[in-house]
């Protein structure tokens, strides 16, 4: 599996008067062409204050995805929360439309890498500094970035940790095998939903639900029972401890 430079998968955005743009109709169309939002992925709808034609201070914005934090001009600046339509979401500091500064960025259940995060600093959009990247299943490594991309020395320890990963994945493909996917519940909880697995289909596995979590019965979105067989990534599931 190579780096991507986006992501590393397992290892990888009114005249000197402060206005608010909202129209008295309600009209998504004009409010977006009275108070600009420079972001492409964001324009369509806004609320919030205006300065001279363009967002600026706290407001919300939503287009192709959604934001709500602070603005200067029209651009993302300062802390915000930015979430896309397959549920990835990055909360922290933005300058000038880019992630820059303290953040963290985690993929959603739409994304092939689901619940898995990354913490830590960037620097033009990139991930730069010291940073984690986590897993869903708790597995944790920090160290340096450097554009997008792991310290050699990082990346040899992600070397080793997917390699291990890899080995676990074989035994989790194994009909029987009795497996175990860790799923965030609100903002800070996690909770373990059991299955048994049914047969492997390529990278994923077909498993049969034995007991949903004990905070909550939802796996991507859906409700979950016992008894229901269902296909997912192999990779979203480890064999129970």
């Amino acid at each position: 599996m190579t780096i991507a430079s986006h992501c590393w998968p397992v290892l990888a955005r009114c005249s000197g008067v402060l206005l608010l743009c909202v129209l008295p109709l309600g009209s998504a169309a004009l409010a977006a062409e009275a108070c600009r939002v420079m972001d492409p992925e964001l324009q369509g709808q806004y609320t919030g204050p205006c300065v001279e034609g363009l967002a600026q201070g706290n407001g919300v914005a939503a287009g192709g995805a959604r934001y709500s934090g602070d603005f200067v001009a029209g651009r993302k600046h300062g802390m915000g929360l930015k979430v896309w339509p397959n549920g990835d979401r990055y909360e922290g500091a933005f300058v000038a439309d880019r992630k820059q500064g303290q953040g963290a960025y985690r993929w959603g259940a739409g994304s092939e890498w689901a619940g898995q995060r990354y913490v830590g600093a960037y620097v033009a959009d990139r991930r730069e500094g010291l940073g984690s990247y986590e897993w869903p299943d708790g597995r944790k490594l920090s160290g340096q970035w450097q554009a997008d991309l792991p310290s050699p020395m990082l990346a040899a320890q992600m070397q080793t940790t997917i390699r291990v990963y890899a080995e676990q994945m074989v035994r989790v493909s194994i009909p029987g095998a009795k497996v175990c996917r860790s799923v965030p519940v609100g903002i800070s909880e996690m909770d373990t939903i059991t299955a048994v697995v049914l047969a492997a289909e390529s990278n994923r596995i077909r498993v049969r639900i034995e007991r949903p979590g004990r905070l909550g019965a939802e796996l991507d979105g859906r409700v979950v029972k016992a008894g229901m067989e269902l296909s997912d990534y192999v990779d979203r599931w480890m064999v129970c401890r």
